[in-house]
């Protein structure tokens, strides 16, 4: 059994020496349990997904949000948009619990890509695309980092997540085959006062009041995550197919074929298609983007 501080020590220091991952990664959530979550999460906007100043609107087969700017929203989408995407309605179809599957694979620090049922996101380190597999939207250079690949960027860096709670002993545990530290943990106890901002970026990706967690014992990266609300479980986050330091391909660049627009291409788009002249609006300024799309809706 291992100690909090070593524990803390091994997850501020992931993903350690790795260098290459590829995995299935699997999502599960309860979106009404979720929904309540985030409303608990964010006290400023009761009722509102955590960190949504304005109405979200996603951009049509590009998958990236109009507040991407100033990075309110992660991109590629959260596991809980990605599951809601992918959602079976002949298994829910009352569509009250989603779950989706995408494949992963990670060439550290920056090059990444994601891939999921009717969706996918990759960076080369430099730049990174969303979308289709026949339209991709480029994005900023400066959202090519690892950090902003969602889910998978939370899992290799978990480190904020670990130190926002207040967590168990380490137990030793293992899943397929890797020894791990298993621990339970809550909000500390400025985040249950509402005395530290909330961290809203790991409440869209691992979402949950109680958070029960398995961390890789060599690299920190966590390989599942299930969180739960009053004892009710919301959401559940695994890493599973697990091929850890082998050789990739090059496959961090947009699928061939595919159709590559750049971000303003897609906002003159939708803004045009909305009524508003797209001449009129600064489209590198967040602001009027968001003032435009409101009006427009």
């Amino acid at each position: 059994m291992g100690t909090r501080g070593e524990l803390l020590a091994l997850v501020d220091s992931a993903p350690g020496d790795l260098r290459t991952l590829q995995a299935a990664l699997t999502t599960w959530v309860d979106r009404g349990l979720v929904a309540e979550v985030r409303r608990r999460q964010d006290p400023t906007a009761p009722g509102t997904p955590a960190g949504a100043t304005a109405e979200v609107r996603r951009l049509p087969g590009g998958g990236d949000d109009y507040g991407q700017l100033d990075e309110e929203v992660p991109a590629p989408p959260t596991a809980v948009d990605v599951a809601a995407e992918a959602a079976d309605e002949d298994d829910d179809p009352y569509g009250a619990t989603t779950a989706a599957t995408s494949y992963v694979v990670v060439a550290l620090p920056d090059r990444w890509r994601v891939v999921g049922r009717g969706y996918l996101a990759v960076s080369d380190g430099h730049r990174s695309w969303a979308g289709t597999s026949t339209l991709v939207t480029e994005r900023d250079s400066v959202r090519a980092a690892i950090h902003d690949a969602g889910t998978i960027g939370v899992c290799l860096y978990p480190g904020r997540l670990l130190r926002n709670l207040t967590f168990t002993v380490p137990e030793a545990a293992d899943i397929e085959g890797r020894a791990c530290w298993y621990v339970e943990g809550g909000p500390r106890a400025e985040a249950r006062t509402g005395t530290a901002p909330p961290d809203l970026r790991l409440h869209r990706d691992l979402v949950g009041i109680e958070h029960r967690i398995w961390f890789d014992a060599v690299t920190g990266v966590v390989l599942r995550h299930e969180g739960s609300i009053d004892g009710e479980p919301c959401s559940t986050t695994a890493l599973t197919d697990l091929v850890f330091d082998q050789p990739v391909g090059d496959e961090f660049r947009p699928p061939p074929g595919a159709v590559v627009r750049s971000r303003h291409e897609l906002l003159r788009d939708h803004l045009a298609a909305m009524g508003i002249d797209p001449d009129t609006v600064d489209l590198d300024d967040p602001a009027q983007v968001r003032e435009a799309l409101r009006k427009g809706g």
